[in-house]
């Protein structure tokens, strides 16, 4: 394991070891031993079913993307590189390692490079595209409602949604305006270069990168562009996908033998939690989620006398950032045994 990755995953230890010891010490023992107690076994299966449904959306989106290249493709090939891309998300900053992975495992399972870097940001810009509608329908819906409780926590959410706006808007300007947006970016080179932020000798080599990477996200465009039938499965799976991860908190509350609370208005509070922890780059956004998340529901993790939230954000926490870095863990030991009798894949671009 690479030293940057190991301190990363050192970071996601320490963080779980200090939920943990966070939610003993502010919950106290006896409330902590009333609401595991309380919750019923039946829910928390559910819960990680709906994980499951998230993960199996994502390999399915990827998987049709690929199908649609390399009609070899397996399945099961396609699932295991989904999981350690969820994995490698977990432990880098803004979930910045899982593509490059993903591509670098697909490769060694045989799918040529120039067919993964084309299924793996199609299915990211489906993925940006239908988040930024999905939450978007949320804010619209249920911002008054929200700010006159959170107004500074819907700050954080408005500059979430914000930098997730301007990352789809960025996609869809290199998309329809391929030829202004590479001659902006070229002459920002060159300036970079008057201001000797950029050394002499590496403009040309910046110049030429940069060129190469407009033109081939612009043809990865074109590819989902002119596959209705394939777009429109992506943006189902990832609705689904989506779904099923923003419901995880809800089936944790019914857990517990709470009813109080709609399942939109939790399905928001999870909503706007992501948002929140997308301007943290911090791997898994560790702080920022368990922090917005307990702000958010500690009103709703109520009952009976007893605050739940404090074990609710440890369940979600655990199912949804944890449970991929533990699978992770353990799927990463056996790719090189399944990798070792596959034909080298056609690594062009």
């Amino acid at each position: 394991m690479k030293r940057k990755n190991l301190i990363n995953l050192l970071i996601c230890a320490a963080a779980f070891i200090f939920m943990a010891v966070y939610i003993l010490f502010v919950d106290g023992i006896d409330n902590l031993l009333t609401s595991i107690a309380k919750i019923k076994v039946g829910f928390l299966i559910l819960a990680v079913v709906l994980m499951l449904v998230y993960w199996m959306m994502e390999a399915w989106g990827l998987h049709a993307a690929l199908k649609a290249l390399h009609p070899r493709q397996k399945f099961r090939k396609t699932l295991l590189v989904t999981m350690l891309g969820q994995y490698y998300n977990c432990i880098t900053p803004s979930a910045s390692g899982g593509q490059p992975m993903q591509a670098f495992y697909l490769t060694q399972f045989g799918t040529p490079l120039s067919d993964s870097m084309t299924a793996l940001l199609s299915k990211f810009i489906v993925y940006q595209f239908v988040l930024i509608v999905y939450t978007g329908a949320v804010l619209l819906i249920r911002f008054k409602k929200f700010t006159g409780q959170f107004a500074p926590l819907m700050m954080m959410v408005i500059i979430g949604f914000i930098v997730n706006a301007v990352v789809i808007a960025l996609l869809l300007m290199l998309a329809f305006f391929k030829t202004p947006v590479k001659k902006a970016s070229l002459w920002g080179v060159k300036a970079l270069g008057k201001l000797h932020i950029i050394k002499a000798e590496n403009i040309e080599n910046k110049r030429d990168e940069i060129s190469d990477i407009i033109e081939k996200y612009h043809s990865n465009f074109c590819f989902i562009r002119t596959k209705p039938l394939l777009l429109l499965k992506m943006i189902i799976y990832t609705i689904v996908q989506l779904t099923a991860y923003f419901s995880v908190s809800y089936i944790i509350y019914l857990g517990f033998g709470l009813s109080e609370t709609d399942y939109f208005t939790i399905l928001s509070c999870q909503a706007f939690v992501m948002l929140v922890s997308a301007v943290v780059p911090l791997p898994g956004a560790v702080g920022a989620a368990e922090g917005s998340y307990s702000l958010f529901f500690k009103d709703i993790f109520t009952g009976g006398g007893h605050s739940f939230v404090g074990i609710s954000v440890f369940i979600w926490r655990f199912l949804t950032f944890y449970l991929p870095i533990i699978m992770g863990l353990v799927i990463s030991p056996f790719l090189g045994k399944l990798t070792k009798n596959v034909p080298a894949a056609d690594n062009t671009a």
